[in-house]
């Protein structure tokens, strides 16, 4: 039972992955995203994948904590950066399991760095490539919704870091 509900958390997931990556601000980007972290963090926790799950809370955190450096520029700082990376490296160690647990991590500190202070075009660009080591670790944690949803989730945000890049030429 604790399968389903954790394969339906994450289809709920990427619908709002899928919604929030055709949106044109980086505020409205990450309203959405922080949905999507809080159902991808209950898909994790009851596959028992502890990486995933740590790596999700921390960017729950990190997600409303730069709609919060957006608005706040005094939390515009590169303490905050260091900090948010200290803790997914102390949330990596914490959870680490096997050779395939580093990938989540991994992929979050490329986006995150990334987010700090990237534009729509370079957050779009950067979820494309990080999408491909959670791929591989959705695989390794048999979340058949998880390696459907990244699959989805690498052709959407192509065609929007497409149509992004298109709009920026013309």
């Amino acid at each position: 039972m604790m399968y389903i509900i954790s394969q339906v958390m994450e289809t709920s997931s990427l619908i709002a992955t899928l919604v929030s990556y055709h949106l044109k601000t980086k505020r409205n980007i990450f309203k959405v995203m922080c949905l999507a972290n809080i159902l991808d963090i209950i898909h994790y926790l009851f596959l028992n994948a502890y990486s995933g799950f740590g790596t999700k809370i921390i960017a729950l955190i990190r997600n409303i904590f730069i709609l919060k450096k957006e608005k706040y520029k005094k939390l515009d700082s590169s303490v905050f950066l260091i900090l948010f990376l200290i803790g997914y490296i102390v949330m990596f160690i914490l959870t680490y399991n096997n050779i395939f647990s580093i990938l989540p991590f991994l992929a979050a500190i490329i986006y995150m760095i990334v987010v700090w202070d990237g534009n729509e075009l370079q957050i779009k660009r950067c979820a494309y490539m990080c999408y491909y080591l959670w791929l591989i670790y959705n695989i390794s944690i048999f979340s058949v919704a998880g390696v459907i949803s990244i699959i989805i989730s690498l052709i959407s945000t192509y065609i929007a870091y497409y149509n992004e890049k298109r709009r920026a030429l013309e």
